[in-house]
């Protein structure tokens, strides 16, 4: 069990941190007790009552500073209190990732079959739900701060070779799935080495690439896992449809 006390003095530390992710600013705030308690009843609950899988309880661990960071940036950047996974009006709401706060649909399904042997767009302006240009990049707006530290695949059958992501228009190295996506009982989840803390401004493309070798198109569901800071209107919409746009600024087209 993660406790509130633990998160406030490990939130002293990781302001320091600030500069590896590229975030000069925008940590200037603390956290308070009551924030701190929300935080660690909200990552509590998830460890023990929704991720049953001890690998993936132990993704959350290892990141928990990062997550905090998230915290700290959202709350600058929102200009408002966490309030944790049921937040009052006004705070901060912490969540897992929801496929339409990038833009992909309104599952992570919706991605639909992928073309092989060649990079296909995932994540960018030009999906059914964002309605851009395909290829462009997403960009995070205002009400949204994402801290991401592993990427999966929720197809029964994964195919997914790799995933490369481009973010404020800087190529990252790509990440190879490869064979533990077939293993037998495998999760199906690949952990990055340092999370990508996407704020208000970021810019994000992600492309997904198949071989060939399976035929010329198949069906993969890649998905982020992670830990998303919104704003409490945006939990209370339900519809994925209302979430792409300038009116709860969260995913926006470039």
């Amino acid at each position: 069990m993660i406790t509130a006390d633990e998160i406030l003095a490990r939130a002293m530390e990781v302001k320091a941190k600030a500069m590896e992710y590229g975030i000069s600013g925008g940590v200037g705030k603390d956290l308070t007790a009551r924030e701190a308690t929300k935080l660690a009843r909200a990552f509590n609950r998830w460890l023990v009552f929704e991720i049953t899988e001890r690998p993936v309880r132990d993704l959350f661990v290892r990141h928990l500073d990062e997550i905090i960071l998230g915290a700290l940036i959202a709350k600058e950047q929102m200009d408002a209190d966490i309030g944790g996974e049921m937040p009052d009006s006004g705070q901060i709401g912490v969540t897992r990732p929801r496929a339409c706060y990038f833009g992909i649909g309104d599952d992570w399904v919706d991605i639909g079959s992928v073309t092989t042997g060649s990079p296909q767009n995932w994540i960018h302006s030009g999906t059914t739900l964002m309605g851009g240009t395909a290829g462009n990049p997403i960009k995070i707006g205002k009400n949204a701060v994402h801290v991401i530290f592993a990427v999966g695949d929720e197809a029964p059958s994964s195919k997914l070779e790799s995933i490369q992501f481009t973010v404020d228009g800087k190529e990252k190295p790509i990440i190879v799935f490869g064979e533990i996506m077939r293993l037998p009982n495998s999760l199906r989840i690949k952990e990055l080495e340092k999370s990508f803390i996407w704020r208000k401004g970021t810019t994000v493309l992600g492309k997904v690439f198949v071989s060939a070798g399976y035929g010329s198109s198949v069906t993969t569901i890649p998905y982020l896992e992670g830990v998303s800071y919104v704003l409490e209107d945006v939990l209370r919409t339900h519809d994925a449809a209302n979430i792409p746009g300038t009116a709860k600024d969260v995913v926006l087209t470039t």
